[in-house]
C-alpha cells in the first residue's frame, strides 16, 4: 500500500547564496521523505504540494530561473525598514494558514532560511504534530534555537553548485559505462547514497526512490535492462549486498 506525504516548501530568498541549487535540495527532500517507507510494504509517496518563495526584487532576480523551473509561486516583499522585509511574516502566515485550511493537509514543512524569526511558526507546527525540516547555513545547524524546533536540519552549503557533484566518480563511471546516460547515472548514484549504510531495506524501495526523482526513467533498451541486473552489477563491484527472506528481496549499501 502506498501513502501520500504532502510537503510544503517555504523559501526565504534573503541572505541565500546565488550558488544554491534548489533542484538538488528538492530532490534530497523527496529522497529523505521516502526513507520511512524503505523497511516495509507501506511505501511513502512524497508530494510537494506547496512551493512558495518570498523576497525583495534583487533576491528574486538571483533565483527567478530556478524558481520558475521548479514551479514555485513567487511573492515580492519589499523592504520596509532599512534592510528588513516581511518575508518571514508572509511565509509564516502562509504556513499557519495551511495548518487549519488542510487543503491539502500538509504532513511535512520545509523552511529554507537563516532567519531565527521562523522558529516561532516552526515550533507551532510541531505542536500540532507536523514534521518540520530546516535548510540553513552550516554555521547555524547546531544552534539550540533551531535544533529545538526542527525534526531535521540540512546545511545549505551542501546544495551549492560547486558541491552538488558528489565524490562518487567511480560509481558514476561504472553505471554510465554500462549504457546509462550521465543524468541517469547521477540519479542512480543519488538514490544509492540516500540509503543508510549496512541497513537492510526492501529492494523495491530503490525503484520507488528512483522514480520519485526521475519519473521518466526506464531500463528499456539498455544493456542493464532491469533493476535486478543493476543490483547484480552493484553487488559484483561491492556497492551493495542482497538477500531474499519470506518472499521479499532486500539489499543494503556497503560502500
Amino acid at each position: 500500500m502506498r501513502f501520500s506525504l504532502p510537503i510544503a516548501i517555504y523559501f526565504d530568498l534573503e541572505n541565500i547564496d546565488k550558488n544554491f541549487n534548489l533542484s538538488k535540495l528538492m530532490e534530497s527532500v523527496v529522497l529523505e521523505a521516502n526513507s520511512d517507507g524503505n523497511r516495509d510494504e507501506n511505501a511513502i509517496s512524497p508530494l510537494i504540494a506547496i512551493k512558495l518563495a518570498c523576497g525583495e526584487t534583487n533576491s528574486i532576480a538571483k533565483f527567478r530561473s530556478q524558481l520558475t523551473d521548479m514551479n514555485f509561486e513567487i511573492r515580492e516583499v519589499p523592504h520596509v525598514v532599512q534592510k528588513k522585509n516581511r518575508s518571514d511574516l508572509v511565509l509564516s502566515l502562509e504556513a499557519f494558514e495551511s495548518l487549519y485550511q488542510k487543503q491539502p493537509n500538509i504532513d511535512l514543512y520545509v523552511f529554507i532560511t537563516s532567519d531565527t524569526d521562523f522558529t516561532i511558526i516552526m515550533d507551532k507546527l510541531r505542536k500540532y504534530g507536523k514534521n518540520v525540516w530546516l535548510v540553513t547555513r552550516n554555521e547555524d545547524t547546531e544552534k539550540p534555537v533551531f535544533t529545538s524546533c526542527s525534526d531535521k536540519i540540512f546545511a545549505i552549503e551542501n546544495y551549492f553548485e560547486e558541491n552538488s557533484q558528489k565524490d562518487n566518480k567511480a560509481l558514476l563511471d561504472l553505471v554510465s559505462g554500462n549504457g546509462f546516460k550521465k543524468n541517469e547515472s547521477q540519479k542512480i548514484a543519488d538514490v544509492l547514497e540516500s540509503f543508510d549504510k549496512d541497513v537492510w531495506v526492501l529492494s523495491s524501495g530503490f525503484g520507488t526512490k528512483l522514480h520519485s526523482i526521475a519519473k521518466d526513467f526506464s531500463y528499456k533498451g539498455k544493456k542493464i535492462n532491469s533493476q535486478g541486473k543493476l543490483f547484480e552489477l552493484l553487488k559484483e563491484h561491492k556497492y551493495i549486498e542482497t538477500k531474499k527472506t519470506s518472499n521479499q528481496d532486500y539489499f543494503k549499501v556497503i560502500k
